[in-house]
């Protein structure tokens, strides 16, 4: 898929290839330097590029989970993971995780990866429904997640700690069948 944006750049998204391994974690410790959104702090992201591999592998293989990348010029500047559970009473249902690396905030990377994630959800016979937890104070994600057909679902109280604050995170979830 491809994407105009501004300034005449284009955006491809598509499924991450276990030759992105070292380019992924490199996005992503880039990432937690950025934002303390992300679910790692700086000093606990040890993931190795063979270990990155073989998580891109198993999402490959499953047909109930993808992850994304989204590129300019070649470089990855967002991704997006989503995984539905692997019990029977749970595959039909997943969480998705989605950041863009802060120089390519407001270009709308963030819509059309979590976008591409419902387009294809919708056409995978196995999803019924995506969810994802969202920090309360992350006021233009939730209007994202909102715009895009997302509904509150409830209020984790202190579910994530950031620098020694708790934060509340939001329940949010889309039905896509």
């Amino acid at each position: 898929m491809s994407e105009p944006l501004k300034e005449n750049q284009n955006l491809v998204i598509r499924r991450a290839l276990t030759e992105d391994a070292v380019e992924l974690n490199e996005f992503y410790r880039n990432i937690i330097l950025e934002t303390d959104h992300f679910g790692y702090e700086v000093d606990e992201f040890h993931i190795t590029d063979e270990q990155q591999e073989h998580t891109i592998n198993m999402f490959i293989q499953a047909d109930n989970a993808i992850l994304l990348v989204a590129t300019l010029n070649d470089k990855i500047v967002g991704n997006l993971s989503f995984r539905a559970g692997t019990s029977k009473k749970f595959q039909h249902v997943g969480e998705f995780g989605v950041q863009v690396l802060k120089d390519y905030w407001n270009l709308g990377i963030g819509k059309e990866l979590v976008q591409c994630l419902i387009n294809w959800a919708k056409k995978n016979e196995t999803i019924y429904k995506i969810s994802l937890r969202v920090r309360a104070d992350n006021k233009n994600a939730i209007h994202l997640y909102k715009t895009l057909g997302f509904m509150e679902e409830g209020i984790l109280k202190g579910e994530m700690m950031c620098n020694g604050t708790l934060h509340d995170l939001i329940y949010m979830g889309i039905v896509v069948d």
